[in-house]
């Protein structure tokens, strides 16, 4: 895969924001799902609409509601009377390799539940059925986190926070950047002079090379002192999950296979370590958001305050 290539046709629609589209190609790479908190207005949509097309992948999008039900999401088991059989009417997970989940805290538990096999298993139960998702599969969550409490909001449990391997905000761009949107979005919509730079096969291919990366026993120590460190913090009521130590693994290791390294350093851990973290962690102060400045700020003293391992073997 042409990884210069691919930031490019991304840096057409979305400017400024490399940093966030790179985290966000090394997550589907990686076999991931991607939560993002914003405000409206700040680009998720088109971010997921412009992976798809630049990927090669088929994109679906669903606006969660308080109304939405299990079954808009997974499908569902209807009687046709012109067969006399029952037929299954697949929901918009199905078909989809990147599947836009908008606003997805303003959907009741339940609905928002119905992702969590999909996400993990790649596979919904429809009627007892399982039928199986798209490969690769990748759900992109967004949040508001101002949403109004007249129109209602259902946080999102740590369960299921945890199946989203990173979380990320875009923010505002700079004044330039704002500018040069401005400028593209005036005669045609740049999303129209994208072209698809990879497919499907290539990137199951990368993912099965990604699994080659060499990882070094002192960078497992690395990422397991980390952990430990996000379980015992006076501010942390509850750290990182082992799974949260096998994706910060696999993160890295896409991250070395991206730069064209064979193994794994403590500065690709350092890449990704907040943004995989930071949605994972409870604090022992309520907070409304999960990307926060105290959270940015724990995670960073985290980091700062553990000792790289040297390596001695590089594979």
């Amino acid at each position: 895969m042409n990884f210069d290539a691919v930031m490019n046709e991304l840096r057409k629609v979305i400017r400024g924001k490399d940093d966030v589209l790179l985290k966000m190609l090394l997550c589907i790479i990686a076999d991931g799902h991607i939560i993002m908190e914003d405000i409206p207005g700040t680009g998720k949509t088109t971010i997921a609409k412009t992976f798809s097309k630049v990927l090669g992948l088929e994109s679906k999008r669903l606006q969660f509601t308080s109304d939405v039900m299990p079954s808009d999401i997974t499908g569902y088991i209807t009687y046709d009377k012109q067969t006399g059989q029952n037929r299954f009417v697949a929901g918009p997970i199905f078909g989809a390799n990147i599947f836009l989940a908008d606003e997805i805290n303003r959907a009741s538990s339940k609905s928002q539940a119905a992702l969590l096999e999909v996400m993990e298993e790649r596979q919904a139960t429809i009627s007892g059925n399982a039928v199986k998702v798209e490969n690769p599969f990748c759900v992109i969550g967004t949040m508001n986190p101002y949403v109004s409490p007249i129109f209602g909001i259902s946080v999102l449990p740590q369960s299921q926070l945890d199946r989203f391997m990173i979380a990320l905000s875009v923010g505002y761009a700079d004044r330039e950047g704002e500018k040069n949107m401005m400028k593209d979005r005036n005669m045609v919509d740049p999303l129209e002079n994208v072209r698809a730079v990879t497919s499907k096969q290539e990137i199951l291919q990368v993912r099965e090379d990604v699994k080659k990366i060499y990882v070094d026993d002192a960078i497992y120590d690395y990422i397991i002192e980390l952990a430990h460190k996000t379980r015992n913090h006076e501010k942390i009521q509850v750290g990182i999950s082992p799974r949260s130590e096998l994706i910060i693994t696999r993160l890295a290791k896409t991250k070395a296979y991206f730069v064209g390294r064979g193994y794994v350093v403590p500065e690709d851990i350092e890449s990704i370590f907040i943004d995989s973290c930071i949605h994972r962690i409870t604090l022992k102060s309520q907070e409304l958001t999960i990307i926060s400045d105290e959270r940015k700020n724990i995670l960073t003293e985290i980091l700062n305050t553990t000792k790289k391992p040297k390596l001695l073997k590089k594979a």
